[in-house]
């Protein structure tokens, strides 16, 4: 139970401030309607009480199997296990992002499916997987930041002179022409 109020505590400290900026905005610039304000207020303590079951979830069911994974794979001492684990659960945990899939989908309508949105989320998870692969590399290496993001900022700047101008000139033109500017 102490886990739990904890949870609640934690949540009720991130939703709060957010809810407050809408009230004071409720009441000084942009009144809602009532029923706005009511569903609004209504969600807000959902999330309270749903992020912090589903938190207090994470932390007794997720949290100790992962402990278990990592201290299994870290006692292998192969780090191309390891590598290849982090390469795997990065690409898995991003693919699933919600916030990845609102993007691919707006890029895919913007370029009218010129960039699909499978492409974004198959090429955004790859690259994301490998810089997390990459970092777990540079922390048992302890090779420090500012050298692995110079090397990384000059892979990517070598990589521009690959791409394809069809697909940038697609991009660019669908870009103008939705953006109301």
């Amino acid at each position: 139970m102490n886990i739990l109020f904890d949870k609640l505590k934690e949540v009720i400290f991130t939703v709060l401030p957010i809810t407050i900026i809408v009230l004071i905005l409720h009441f000084t610039i942009t009144p809602l309607q009532p029923i706005v304000l009511v569903r609004f207020l209504l969600g807000a303590l959902f999330i309270i009480i749903g992020l912090s079951i589903f938190l207090l979830g994470v932390d007794v069911g997720l949290t100790p199997i992962g402990n278990y994974m990592g201290e299994i794979i870290a006692k292998t001492n192969k780090l191309v296990i390891v590598f290849a684990v982090t390469f795997i659960l990065g690409f898995f945990v991003n693919i699933a992002e919600p916030d990845l899939h609102i993007l691919a989908d707006q890029v895919d309508f913007v370029t009218s499916g010129n960039i699909s949105k499978t492409s974004i989320l198959i090429v955004v998870s790859i690259g994301i997987a490998i810089m997390l692969a990459s970092g777990l590399l540079r922390i048992v290496y302890n090779t420090p930041l500012h050298k692995f993001l110079t090397l990384t900022y000059i892979l990517i700047l070598i990589l521009v002179f690959f791409t394809d101008t069809a697909t940038t000139d697609i991009y660019t033109l669908s870009l103008h022409d939705a953006l109301p500017i």
